[in-house]
């Protein structure tokens, strides 16, 4: 089985400031870091053996906070929605000014002068997750935090509005009902090498019972776009560094100097 854990890039100042990001090459802020480097031991804990970014820095100063000894590459095609000419202004701006323009860009059906358009970030982020997805046949199985059998794992740094056009190009969500992931959410998607039921009763979850990594490796290669969006399996969604840890919504008062 492979496991991808898709992570959106830590804080930046503009998304403080609820300024429009889009291919603006905006830095984390300190609270970014922190986010990630809390995000990090989730996914430290998932023994990832493969890992992708964006060419945007603020996905790779994410991944460089998860402590992870691996070289990750780095993807044009990982990037945010190019925003046009809507990109630093305020979204309060944009959304008072051009109220029907903004809800359709949220909607997906309207999009900023010079930029990118809805079915154009779907092709790019569904193309990419499927050459990541592909490119688990090249490392081992290791071992899973939360299933009995070693899986194919990656790890995949990105941004929120790609990330949400991507669950949806996949089939595992309808984007008017779904909530913004938070700066540093981790999802989980699986996608078993089987159409078969998954069972938590059965010995290797009653996927593989004659497990053979090299045919596992030439199935993968084999998969094509569509097979592997069939294959997804959502497990965990929008997994924020604030549950994993609490302490980051109330940040402590520092002790007055006396």
């Amino acid at each position: 089985m492979i496991r991808i854990l898709l992570v959106r890039h830590g804080e930046t100042d503009w998304n403080k400031a609820h300024r429009l990001q889009g291919h603006s090459d905006i830095s984390l802020a300190e609270s970014g870091k922190l986010q990630a480097r809390t995000t990090g031991a989730f996914v430290r804990a998932q023994n990832p053996a493969q890992a992708h970014v964006s060419s945007l820095v603020r996905t790779q100063q994410t991944f460089a906070e998860f402590g992870l000894d691996l070289q990750p590459r780095i993807w044009d095609e990982l990037r945010e929605q190019n925003l046009g000419e809507w990109e630093g202004a305020y979204a309060a701006d944009i959304r008072d000014a051009e109220p029907e323009n903004f809800e359709g860009w949220r909607a997906g059906s309207y999009t900023p002068a010079a930029g990118e358009a809805h079915a154009d970030l779907q092709a790019r982020m569904t193309g990419a997750f499927s050459d990541v997805v592909r490119g688990t046949a090249e490392i081992a199985p290791t071992a899973s935090a939360d299933l009995s059998f070693e899986v194919r794992t990656a790890v995949v740094v990105s941004h929120g509005a790609a990330l949400r056009v991507l669950f949806e190009g996949l089939g595992l969500l309808d984007r008017r009902q779904f909530i913004p992931l938070t700066p540093a959410a981790v999802t989980v998607l699986d996608i078993p090498l089987t159409s078969g039921s998954v069972s938590s009763s059965l010995p290797n979850s009653g996927l593989d019972d004659e497990h053979d990594d090299d045919a596992e490796a030439r199935a993968i290669r084999a998969l094509s776009n569509e097979q592997i969006a069939d294959h997804a399996r959502l497990r965990l969604i929008n997994l924020s560094p604030e549950l994993l840890n609490p302490e980051l919504s109330h940040p402590v008062a520092e002790t007055p100097a006396i």
